[in-house]
């Protein structure tokens, strides 16, 4: 990926990442920026009256496709393999996953059970790839890269309701 640009990702992930832990963490340790991209979290804290520490890897928002107006708030993109062939953020070394969302502030789930949930969808569909064009409704627990743009990743839209299933917290800040 062109230098500039991740440049402008990893600036807006930092602004999400303070966003975060500003609300809700306390006793925070920033990770450095080669832990940030090859171990997947962005800082290590407790969350405001628990005295337990984790690591937490912040997301933001997605649009469906590029192009869209507006973010959507219907599934998560769950990346598996990261745009040079490594281990994707689900497969990080982050304890908890906070997700911006549009209908409440923050859905935290825990990293390890989405990507055991993940892994079985995705054998249960034989790691199958969509089928749909780009612009056709996302596809969910389909794989999905970027292979267009010269990106090795692989990614999947996973429903919110499945994932409220799992262990998570609703924060309000």
């Amino acid at each position: 990926m062109e230098r500039r640009k991740y440049d402008s990702f990893y600036k807006e992930g930092q602004r999400l990442a303070e966003e975060f832990a500003n609300a809700n963490l306390e006793n925070v340790v920033w990770a450095t920026r080669d832990q940030d991209k090859f171990e997947h979290w962005d800082m290590k804290g407790n969350l405001v009256g628990d005295t337990r520490s984790f690591k937490f890897d912040v997301k933001g928002l997605k649009k469906f496709n590029r192009r869209d107006p507006d973010y959507q708030d219907e599934m998560m993109l769950v990346e598996y393999q990261n745009i040079t062939g490594g281990p994707g953020w689900v497969k990080g070394q982050s304890d908890w996953i906070p997700q911006k969302r549009l209908i409440y502030p923050w859905m935290v789930v825990r990293r390890e059970p989405l990507w055991n949930y993940l892994e079985s969808k995705l054998e249960e569909r034989n790691y199958a790839p969509t089928t749909r064009q780009w612009f056709e409704p996302k596809e969910p627990y389909a794989v999905y890269d970027r292979k267009f743009f010269g990106n090795d990743d692989r990614f999947v839209w996973v429903p919110y309701e499945d994932i409220e299933k799992l262990e998570h917290i609703k924060l309000e800040t």
